[in-house]
């Protein structure tokens, strides 16, 4: 053959050729989304944690809001929590796209909110529990039972608060970690 010489390839697409080729060019689009999607999914918030805390505060008998407190005083702690009713979240993270999606929780839940309070040292002082039930879109506030300081040391106190099912080991978390409030005792 010369240079000059011209050669050109011919590909003949038969019926079979082009449903081969199809299929190829589909099962590939399918893999990559399956991918994107499957990156997205660890993207997007858990469905088992519907709930989230709000505030926790500490406060005096008269329900006013107070961080110092001196030895004999009685604490109170309110919590303020509430239950999504859904949560959304925007595919735009992998790629461009005009509508967000939308995860609905399908009931109430029953609650048990566990209160510490531990000193500076970390040993813990006081530990209660409260039971309730809560609903979709609903926000609760619970005021914790006195905690007498009659025998407290001087000192920064830590108050945390858990949303959980249940008690172990049938009990699951319902919130993302813990509500958490301090308070000095002079």
């Amino acid at each position: 053959m010369s240079v000059d010489a011209r050669s050109e390839i011919v590909i003949e697409l038969t019926p079979k050729k082009l449903l081969a080729l199809s299929l190829l060019v589909v099962i590939g689009g399918w893999a990559i989304f399956s991918y994107v999607v499957a990156l997205y999914a660890f993207n997007a918030p858990s469905q088992d944690l519907s709930m989230r805390f709000n505030s926790v505060g500490t406060y005096d008998t008269g329900n006013v809001a107070k961080s110092a407190f001196t030895k004999g005083d009685t604490v109170r702690v309110k919590v303020s929590f509430e239950m999504a009713d859904y949560y959304w979240s925007a595919p735009s993270y992998y790629w461009s796209a005009p509508s967000y999606y939308y995860y609905y929780f399908s009931s109430g839940d029953a609650y048990r909110l566990i209160y510490t309070v531990s000193d500076g040292s970390g040993m813990p002082v006081y530990f209660s529990s409260v039971t309730g039930t809560i609903t979709q879109a609903q926000v609760k506030d619970d005021l914790a039972n006195y905690i007498s300081l009659s025998s407290a040391s001087a000192g920064t106190y830590t108050v945390k608060v858990y949303l959980w099912s249940d008690w172990l080991p049938g009990g699951v978390v319902l919130a993302p970690g813990a509500g958490t409030a301090t308070f000095t005792v002079t």
